[in-house]
């Protein structure tokens, strides 16, 4: 199977993204439950807040990284906002279990590390649950290094612990 990783300045089909995200949702709230987080949202109010902020998720300012299979269908994604003026922050890495395997997480994270240093951000940020080893280990090879929780950051402070923060500065 081929598949596509590309920077999107447009949403090319909503309801292929609503339906990912909301997998992708299912998936993160199940992770941070079993890293001891509190029930404190649905996968449909995460999904549903993504779309009033589609615009931090789009160029000029932010990049949003669609991977689409041989047959067209959305299979994975990731997004890139603006966390300061130098730093943006990597959010929705995703890829669907039936294609996994391929390499695509780390694809989708060096589109958007090329993206972070086009747009000429000296650093980005990123946060993972706590026991998300999957994703830990992508940015842990890639020399990301361990922080403590950085005030950017997008998600409300109630869920911090539950989280691991990391940062890697361009040279």
């Amino acid at each position: 199977m081929t598949y596509d990783v590309s920077s999107f300045d447009t949403v090319p089909d909503k309801a292929a993204l609503d339906a990912l995200l909301l997998e992708y949702y299912g998936v993160i709230l199940r992770k941070f439950e079993a890293a001891g987080g509190p029930t404190i949202y649905t996968a449909e109010d995460l999904k549903s807040s993504f779309w009033p902020n589609l615009h931090k998720f789009l160029p000029p300012t932010g990049r949003l990284i669609l991977v689409h299979d041989g047959n067209g269908d959305l299979v994975g994604c990731g997004t890139l906002q603006q966390a300061r003026p130098d730093a943006g922050e990597l959010k929705r890495l995703y890829v669907k279990p039936k294609a996994a395997g391929h390499g695509l997480g780390r694809a989708i994270v060096d589109m958007r590390m090329a993206a972070a240093r086009e747009i000429g951000w000296k650093t980005l940020l990123v946060n993972a649950i706590r026991g998300n080893m999957d994703m830990i280990r992508i940015y842990e090879k890639l020399g990301f290094r361990y922080i403590d929780a950085y005030p950017e950051c997008s998600d409300p402070v109630e869920a911090q612990p539950y989280f691991i923060f990391m940062q890697y500065d361009f040279d």
